[in-house]
């Protein structure tokens, strides 16, 4: 189960969140297809935040209209100091329709050349279309984008923050939706997140939902490693939404294995024929392992026939999807044994 475990998207338990304004999505083209996010107030440059003055007082020196110097401080500082390589960044278009999350690329910012033109585009109207979108913020950081979601497909959670006025926010508190925005299927911690699509799009009905979230937790019990492990649930089923378990590694892979033996049987995920129920009993006989080395004595329950068909049968009432993160590591996981087992015979034929 370890060669299976290392292809899940793994998130760092102190994985920090920014959310950046655009100029009310003007440079979010900018932004998205130079692979960059940027700051105003160009007059105060990356240098000013190591004098021995405060930022702010720097700010009141170069900007004598600014009302608000503690503000533009704050926001740069947070830009160039705060913000680290590795960190989320989600960016809005144009009345927040897409929503955009890249990781930073680099640990320091940097300061971006801008033709006179660009940098005072108000003062030279003849050259506005020529240079349209074109951002004139010269601190900038190198951003890898990695995915686009509309805004009407995220989590009603994430609503707040897109609305906020601040050119920078933190995101931290925002965490869990950002999380299961950009995995499906993923580790953080110790624990392990499997999230089901439900995408019924007309009313759910409560005695398809309400028995298949019942027999997939009593699935996820009788796989479990150990008793003392607690599986939780969390079901934000807006028709479209999702069913999300939260648990101990083992538990929630093996949980996700049978389910997908289960929901897919030997299926085709991402153009590969899986042969899920041979999955399936590689990961069954590792635990089988584990239980016998930690001497608990607990018995493999497999799931019965009435709950597989009860468990199908509800899924297809609520058009429930597969994580598509799980579909990919399974395929990894499944292209790394038959490379072993070819090397393995290759090997066997030499000798």
């Amino acid at each position: 189960m370890e060669e299976l475990i290392k292809y899940v998207p793994q998130i760092p338990e102190d994985q920090r969140y920014w959310f950046v304004r655009t100029n009310s999505g003007e440079f979010y083209d900018n932004f998205v297809n130079e692979g960059f996010i940027g700051i105003g107030w160009n007059q105060i440059e990356i240098k000013h935040l190591t004098e021995n003055r405060p930022l702010s007082d720097i700010v009141r020196d170069k900007y004598k209209n600014e009302n608000r110097p503690n503000y533009v401080a704050n926001q740069i500082k947070t830009f160039c100091n705060d913000m680290k390589k590795g960190d989320i960044v989600l960016i809005p278009s144009s009345r927040s329709t897409y929503i955009h999350f890249g990781i930073v690329r680099d640990d320091e910012p940097y300061e971006e050349d801008i033709p006179i033109e660009v940098e005072n585009i108000e003062e030279h109207p003849e050259l506005l279309f020529e240079y349209e979108g074109v951002c004139p913020y010269r601190k900038r950081r190198k951003v890898d984008w990695i995915k686009v979601i509309r805004r009407d497909d995220l989590d009603p959670q994430l609503y707040k923050l897109i609305y906020s006025q601040h050119t920078i926010s933190n995101a931290d508190s925002y965490a869990e939706y950002i999380d299961k925005s950009l995995f499906d299927f993923y580790v953080k911690g110790d624990k392990c997140h499997f999230i089901l699509h439900v995408r019924k799009k007309e009313h759910i009905k409560a005695h398809h939902l309400i028995p298949f979230m019942s027999d997939l937790l009593s699935i996820a019990d009788a796989g479990k490693l150990s008793s003392d492990d607690e599986i939780d649930i969390k079901v934000s089923v807006q028709s479209p939404g999702t069913i999300e378990l939260i648990g101990y590694i083992p538990n929630i892979i093996i949980l996700s294995v049978i389910a997908v033996a289960i929901l897919g049987g030997r299926a085709k995920f991402l153009g590969m024929e899986l042969d899920t129920p041979g999955i399936m009993g590689r990961i069954l006989e590792w635990r089988r392992t584990k239980q016998e080395e930690q001497n608990q004595g607990q018995e493999t329950n497999e799931p019965t026939e009435q709950q597989k068909e009860r468990l199908v049968a509800n899924a297809e009432n609520l058009d429930i999807q597969l994580p598509e993160q799980l579909q990919k590591a399974l395929k990894a996981y499944v292209e790394d044994i038959n490379k072993q087992m070819s090397a393995a015979e290759e090997t066997k034929s030499k000798n």
